[in-house]
């Protein structure tokens, strides 16, 4: 997910108030005036760009840090390090935060870009360095866990040198790990956050990446993952080859730069490919490779050809499909290229899938022929198990810190979805997209020296040069996550699953979503306030209240009593990380914890739908 900002700058100044237009659109407002939670005892957990450790918005009022952990992944000075099982990056801890925030200097790790910073702060900022604390995210009180394993790389500004890109699809498992050990190691409930993907890949949730997602998923995490910023444009296409006939993809290459094609077809079938550039010169037809294990490697005109079997895509997927992807290089001419499919055998459906990367709703790269809407998600939100949140509209106005009215232009109206949402269905027509959240513009955290801070017009009025504007699906997934959290304070042995259901349940329709669930809004607009109630119903429902069921002794050593006048159908023990630990299917008035180590413990009892949830200390 990127970043979009287009400014259109008007003149008059003024002076006012302003805060997250994401709290009272969702209901967030209605949260803390009624439940009063923060995200205290919770964990979000972030895998992006990293971020600024020394901006207030991450301080505890005694200077100290919030978070428990940074693993840089791009740093790898560290990787030999007695505490870096992993073997890659360099991990920072509570302790090496706060002694290099207390000795100053150069920062031990950072977000020089600005975007982990700003998505963060939506999440879990506390709104440090304001007076009113206007500028906090969903969750101020949540702990804190960074892995930075993505630079976006930019130019040179001010006094600042430019970054590299970087990024390693093989990074993504190993922070997956690590986020689930430091999870596990801290004892709390927690939500992570893979904030990046775009289109391409099989999109079918068989990729090595989204079996790692799921793998994470089924440890008992809780994973989100927003739908990508690629919505908006002519960027799939799919049809069928007959056997013995050809097909035609016409691609324009509008927008210098590099492009890239990736199609997707079985392996039961077989695909020769000639590709024809702009000036009507042709290469091909390239013989498609003869078993999964094949491959076929060509360098043409600027123009890099691989054509694998199903056992050796890029991308490691079990779908047992074959991967056809071709990189237009920045060198190559602007025009029609033309990709021509022959079909020599079909011996199951003859079907293709084929998306281009970057065609963004504000470029000019865009398929011509055959066009299907939709299918724009990114790869790792096709994951079977994943939270997918989307992206929409609620006010695209900020005053900026000079005073000046601001405005992002053709991004759509408020209340509609945002234009670069990307939008279902996965490869294997599942709906995927869960819901969508506000985020359109939100006000997050900004660093002085970041190339985020270089744009004055887009810092805000009231936020001292350390706010500013964050949108796309980057801005709307941690809006998510932080409800998530709020839900984890009140209910903290929800699982995934759980989550996503009363996500689900409780999104609002109106008039833009139409008639749910679809591919574009997944099953409405996130209603915060209704997700929270729902989490609290299940906690209290009225003919089984805390009135009735006494546990005790507590703490406990060996023995808890349970007197409840009704009937139990189960009881649960959970870790204060919200991860089951014991199961009883059957009644028994006296539980033997004495196997427990020493801690704070959570049980679940439940009788028919409802369920009660307490704690107890053992000791």
């Amino acid at each position: 997910m990127r970043a979009i900002v287009l400014v259109l700058i008007s003149f008059p100044l003024l002076l006012f108030s302003q805060g997250n237009p994401a709290f009272p659109e969702a209901n967030i407002d209605d949260v803390y005036i009624q439940f009063n939670l923060t995200g205290d005892n919770v964990i979000f957990a972030s895998i992006e760009r990293g971020v600024d450790y020394t901006h207030p918005a991450y301080l505890n009022n005694d200077g100290t840090t919030r978070i428990a952990y940074i693993y840089d992944m791009v740093n790898p000075a560290g990787a030999s390090d007695p505490n870096n099982p992993y073997g890659r990056g360099t991990i920072f801890t509570e302790a090496d935060i706060n002694t290099a925030l207390s000795n100053g200097g150069v920062p031990i790790t950072n977000d020089r870009q600005g975007h982990g910073t700003a998505c963060i702060g939506i999440t879990a900022g506390n709104g440090g360095g304001t007076a009113g604390l206007e500028f906090k995210g969903v969750a101020p009180n949540a702990k804190l866990i960074v892995v930075k394993m993505i630079q976006d790389g930019f130019p040179a500004h001010g006094t600042q040198p430019g970054e590299a890109p970087y990024f390693d699809p093989t990074d993504v498992p190993i922070a997956l790990q690590f986020v689930n050990d430091k999870i596990d190691e801290l004892g709390l409930p927690a939500v992570t956050l893979m904030n990046f993907g775009s289109i391409g890949g099989p999109t079918d949730g068989t990729s090595t990446i989204s079996h790692a997602m799921d793998d994470f998923i089924s440890q008992g995490n809780i994973l989100v993952c927003g739908v990508g910023d690629d919505g908006g444009a002519d960027n799939h296409a799919s049809g069928t080859v007959a056997q013995g006939t050809s097909e035609e993809i016409l691609i324009n290459k509008g927008t210098p730069g590099n492009l890239r094609f990736d199609l997707w077809y079985s392996e039961g079938d077989r695909f020769n490919v000639t590709i024809e550039l702009p000036n009507g010169t042709q290469s091909g037809p390239h013989a498609a490779p003869i078993n999964s294990n094949g491959a076929s490697n060509v360098f043409l005109f600027n123009t890099f050809y691989y054509h694998r079997g199903a056992d050796v895509d890029f991308f490691g997927a079990t779908s047992n499909r074959r991967e056809v992807l071709i990189d237009i290089s920045s060198a190559a001419p602007l025009g029609l290229y033309k990709i021509v499919l022959t079909a020599t055998s079909v011996t199951d459906t003859g079907e293709f899938h084929a998306s281009l990367n970057p065609s963004l709703y504000n470029n000019n790269n865009e398929f011509l022929s055959h066009v299907v809407p939709g299918y724009s998600m990114n790869d790792y939100a096709s994951a079977f198990n994943v939270i997918v949140p989307g992206d929409y509209v609620v006010d695209n106005t900020w005053t900026d810190i000079n005073g000046v009215p601001r405005s992002l232009m053709g991004q759509g109206n408020p209340g509609e979805i945002w234009i670069g949402s990307s939008t279902g269905f996965t490869h294997d027509d599942r709906q995927a997209i869960d819901f969508a959240s506000p985020g359109e513009v939100l006000i997050a955290p900004y660093s002085l020296d970041s190339y985020y801070g270089s744009f004055p017009g887009n810092e805000v009025q009231g936020g001292n040069g350390l706010y500013g504007i964050q949108n796309a699906v980057s801005a709307a997934a941690p809006v998510s996550c932080g409800v998530i959290a709020l839900m984890l304070e009140l209910d903290p042995t929800l699982t995934n699953q759980e989550v996503k259901d009363i996500l689900n349940q409780t999104a609002r329709q109106d008039s833009f979503t139409g008639s749910v669930p679809n591919f574009t809004w997944g099953f409405g607009k996130m209603d915060a306030l209704a997700a929270v109630q729902e989490v609290n119903n299940r906690l209290s429902i009225e003919d089984f209240d805390s009135n009735e069921i006494r546990v005790f002794p507590n703490p406990v050593n060996e023995k808890l009593s349970i007197d409840f006048n009704g009937t139990i159908n189960a009881i649960e023990i959970y870790g204060i990380d919200g991860k089951l630990i014991r199961s009883y299917d059957k009644t028994s008035e006296d539980l033997d914890v004495s196997g427990l180590s020493k801690g704070m413990y959570i049980l679940k009892l439940k009788a028919d739908e409802a369920s009660k949830v307490c704690k107890f200390l053992k000791g």
